[in-house]
């Protein structure tokens, strides 16, 4: 009689385990949509079983808001993400996404997500805008509009707004046009990352947001809240 090889044997056994997580999985899913909504089962199994492998673990997703156009985007980390920087192109719409960040346990190394969107997409002298947030200093807001934009035939995001820890608010980015969203931070919570669609633009946006951002790395007293606009923006 044939031996299996040692190969062979750990596939049959890997294979089934494999199948057998992944149905659990699609079951929690599918048990909470059910409680949810009846009538969208279909819709939200799928969608809630793609983001559970898709985020980072650790972390919350909020949203999104804006239209269903474009691709969807994640940002897929084994830990919870501290925010950086964050770059946008707009003009009239947002038309591109990026955020610089680090995890947990990489010390000094910084990783890049995006662009998400086109920077200079419809002929546009988009602006560029960098918002370089310091030491212990996080993301705890984020608003925006919505509304359509030219030939585009769903809506896509028209203005993002940044509130942070230290009191500081950058933006409005953008033409607040359309209809307006609001993603607050409660408690010691605050935004981590982003997922959402994107496209020729930016067509819709969620947050990742994480508890416990507190910060022991500086003791700094922030000056009270002040707005700051397009800073370290140029029209390219």
């Amino acid at each position: 009689m044939a031996r299996l090889s040692g190969a062979a044997v750990l596939l049959i056994l890997v294979v089934p385990l494999f199948m057998y997580t992944f149905a659990l999985f699609v079951g929690i899913q599918l048990g909470r949509a059910v409680e949810r909504n009846p009538d969208s089962v279909n819709v939200v199994s799928v969608k809630g079983v793609v983001q559970f492998f898709a985020e980072p673990r650790g972390v919350a997703s909020v949203g999104p808001w804006g239209g269903s156009g474009g691709q969807p985007f994640y940002m897929r980390d084994q830990s919870a993400p501290l925010l950086r920087s964050i770059t946008l192109y707009y003009s009239s719409v947002i038309h591109s996404l990026a955020c610089e960040y680090s995890l947990a346990g990489d010390g000094s190394l910084n990783r890049m997500a995006g662009p998400w969107g086109l920077p200079h997409s419809f002929g546009s002298r988009a602006v560029r805008a960098m918002i370089e947030l310091s030491a212990g200093e996080h993301v705890t807001a984020m608003e925006g509009t919505m509304a359509h934009f030219g030939s585009v035939p769903d809506v896509v995001i028209t203005s993002l707004t940044f509130r942070t820890s230290a009191g500081r608010m950058y933006g409005p980015y953008g033409s607040e046009s359309g209809a307006r969203f609001s993603i607050p931070a409660a408690g010691h919570y605050c935004i981590v990352g982003f997922w959402g669609r994107s496209g020729w633009l930016l067509d819709s946006i969620g947050v990742y947001m994480k508890p416990s951002c507190t910060s022991k790395r500086t003791n700094k007293q922030y000056p009270p809240p002040y707005v700051v606009r397009d800073r370290s923006s140029n029209v390219y």
